[in-house]
């Protein structure tokens, strides 16, 4: 058996869930987070990326990185018909551990955005996918490799896996209610991962059971509604089979200059101070700034689950970086 055979039984329910995106910022590339979010933004445009290394104290690095790009492509002045067209593309890679256990996606998403009332914004995603996924055995090792308490790199394994490579079709969707008032802003989602219970013909053949994902959060203004502070509580909830995982947390927000609420020409200057909970597993610490069109953040997490033993409580580092740019055109739409 593996040598490592002990990691990857330990770090399994993760392991399968991060083999779909798993991030801390997991609202910096919502496309990836619900496919309803393509083009609910107050540009016209959005690019986004996300970075994330951990668990290197375990093994080799689990490492994913991800970029998204949606736009709306809708100019639409009157209240009849949908308000706006969203469309978006975006790609990630996911790296785990010493077999380079490895998945890369490429996705395309559409969404229907409709303004429901002045205040409030009802959206409605699909989104398809090409997966592919692979695993090296060749820096692994083996039972059958130990002689007399020592490792022979040229003995067989005596294992073999049919299977070290995977592609298949992906089918996701999404609903995202967005309300924005003077004093409050609301967002509250769910989406549907792996719609199609795609076949995954990796090492053994499987069908990737549906993951739910639903998602939530509140910025409410300390004070009155001119204050420029404001706190941010956040929720993640996900579910495949009988895995699920829960990430609670508050972002602290100082604004140096707010935006306008009914044109995007106007940027905002803020900066973020906060903290989330993985339930049972991590606590981040995270940081982040939005100047002109802007926002960066970077967080960390510290392990507090039974892999501490193994971590030395070393979870995961996070960068993200994006940007919200509007077209030469200098269109105003409705908010």
């Amino acid at each position: 058996m593996l040598k490592n055979i002990g990691y990857i039984l330990l770090l399994f329910p993760f392991v399968g869930m991060a083999q779909d995106l798993h991030f801390s910022q997991f609202d910096v590339n919502v496309t990836t987070l619900n496919p309803a979010y393509t083009g609910v933004t107050r540009g016209d445009f959005r690019v986004a990326n996300n970075y994330r290394n951990q668990w290197g104290t375990v093994s080799a690095p689990f490492s994913t990185f991800s970029f998204g790009y949606d736009m709306n492509i809708l100019d639409k002045k009157e209240n009849s018909g949908i308000s706006d067209i969203g469309i978006g593309v975006g790609f990630f890679s996911d790296k785990i551990g010493t077999s380079n256990l490895t998945q890369n996606q490429f996705n395309f998403s559409l969404s229907a955005i409709q303004q429901v009332n002045f205040d409030t914004k009802l959206s409605l995603g699909l989104q398809g996918a090409y997966n592919q996924q692979s695993i090296n055995f060749d820096n692994l090792t083996w039972d059958s490799q130990f002689q007399n308490h020592q490792f022979q790199e040229n003995l067989p394994s005596d294992e073999a896996f049919a299977n070290g490579q995977s592609a298949f079709i992906d089918i996701n969707a999404g609903v995202l209610l967005m309300n924005e008032s003077w004093e409050n802003t609301f967002t509250m989602g769910a989406a549907v991962y792996h719609l199609n219970s795609p076949q995954r013909k990796l090492i053994s053949n499987e069908n990737l059971a549906p993951k739910i994902v639903v998602h939530a959060n509140y910025e409410i203004k300390l004070g009155n509604s001119l204050s420029t502070r404001s706190l941010i509580p956040k929720v993640l909830y996900t579910r495949q089979r009988k895995q699920d995982e829960i990430l609670v947390g508050a972002i602290y927000r100082s604004y140096m200059q707010e935006a306008s609420k009914y044109t995007r020409f106007t940027t905002q200057t803020y900066f973020d101070f906060g903290a989330y909970y993985r339930i049972q597993d991590a606590i981040v610490a995270y940081v982040g700034a939005h100047i002109k069109r802007f926002s960066f953040g970077i967080s960390y997490e510290a392990n507090v689950s039974k892999l501490r033993t193994a971590s030395n409580t070393i979870g995961g580092f996070e960068v993200s970086l994006s940007y919200l740019g509007i077209f030469s055109d200098g269109r105003v739409k409705l908010k």
